[in-house]
């Protein structure tokens, strides 16, 4: 390969390392990471299929295909190793080149998406980091006929650096998501520090006015409104991080004069394999959050927020409702892009990084007026 075949490809992973560097959402590093992947041999798109535990792909980043691109996948056969052209890259560890779609017999099942998307052949690259491989490439072109040697060997380079690039970006992410999460617990616990100091406050005022039965009587409400609280949480939920995240969240609530509800139905004895104790404060952390923002300014009768956290052995689904005024369906779909806010003042950042942890976990996010459904699968 000579320095003018490979001045192109040196630039496009130049552009990926830079973009590593500088940070951001995963989602708009993988989308550009296809687009560079595409020039690097002239395609007209590319996308970046994610494994999911090692077991399903998952479109994660995509360039020049039309926002209708995943639901098609979706319906085409289960994206699995060793099934389709990424599937059997991932599955041999080398590239898988397609000629003619229309002709490719292995290509069948996938035809339908080819023809609604343009492009008559294309080529899965694997994406392999260290001894791992965790994806595929792929790159599309519109006309049919081979792929000469040096452009597969071009891929394959590449997709060696983007693999790394895109472990590095998860691993980023994912750092970012448990920094995030142990800010949260530690505010709460600086709430319940706060709301404990004005409780030995009040008994301390009692007592010197001389009422101690009045202490007396305070002192016992508080212990049974702890005790209902912790019951009712610990109950319900016996994972340990997020009960006492609850617990916290609980307090915070009492602070607002809000009215935190766990649902009776709620059932949770251990997190799914794909989502670790971090991820799962941070998406029951913000949603809560939210929430509390949302009926902060309404009346007292309507300051209640309700969570349901539900674990039926095959999905993990967290529910979160309040009574404000819910997302309108213009913005439901923007609402969890970093940045987007529909409140003054707001970074925008909160339900980004649920939809990251719940799609990190091999969920889905869904908005429903003033509800917040995360489904999670359990393996």
């Amino acid at each position: 390969m000579d320095t003018l075949e490979a001045a192109p490809e040196l630039a496009a992973m130049l552009a990926v390392s830079r973009l590593v560097a500088a940070g951001g959402p995963l989602e708009a590093l993988l989308d550009r990471v296809a687009a560079e992947a595409a020039g690097v041999v002239g395609a007209q798109s590319a996308s970046i299929l994610l494994l999911d535990g090692g077991t399903s792909f998952h479109l994660a980043g995509a360039f020049g295909l039309s926002p209708t691109y995943a639901a098609l996948l979706d319906r085409a056969p289960a994206l699995a190793p060793g099934q389709g052209p990424s599937g059997l890259a991932v599955l041999h560890g080398r590239p898988t080149a397609i000629e003619d779609t229309e002709q490719d017999v292995q290509f069948a099942p996938w035809r339908e998406v080819a023809r609604t998307e343009g492009y008559r052949a294309m080529v899965s690259v694997p994406l392999t980091s260290g001894a791992d491989i965790i994806g595929a490439l792929n790159v599309y072109r519109p006309r049919p006929g081979p792929w000469p040697p040096s452009e597969l060997a071009l891929l394959g380079f590449f997709g060696e650096h983007a693999a790394s690039a895109i472990s590095t970006a998860q691993l980023i992410e994912r750092q970012t998501r448990q920094v995030g999460a142990l800010a949260r617990l530690v505010r709460g616990l600086r709430e319940q520090t706060h709301e404990h100091a004005n409780r030995l406050h009040a008994v301390r005022g009692l007592l010197a006015l001389g009422a101690p039965e009045d202490a007396l009587r305070f002192v016992e409400q508080l212990e049974t409104a702890h005790h209902v609280a912790y019951g009712r949480i610990s109950g319900a939920i016996e994972h340990h991080v997020v009960a006492g995240l609850l617990l916290a969240e609980t307090a915070i609530a009492q602070q607002r004069g809000i009215t935190l509800e766990i649902d009776d139905a709620s059932r949770l004895e251990r997190l799914p394999r794909r989502l670790g104790d971090a991820d799962a404060v941070t998406i029951v952390g913000n949603l809560l959050e939210n929430a509390f923002d949302a009926v902060a300014h309404l009346e007292p009768e309507r300051r209640r927020v309700r969570l349901a956290i539900v674990d039926d052995g095959a999905t993990l689904t967290i529910r979160v409702a309040d009574r404000g005024p819910g997302v309108a369906e213009e913005h439901r779909t923007a609402l969890s892009h970093r940045g987007f806010s529909t409140k003054a003042g707001h970074a925008g950042v909160g339900l980004a990084l649920v939809r990251d942890a719940v799609a990190a976990a091999g969920g889905t996010l869904e908005i429903s007026g003033s509800t917040f459904t995360a489904t999670i699968p359990v393996p």
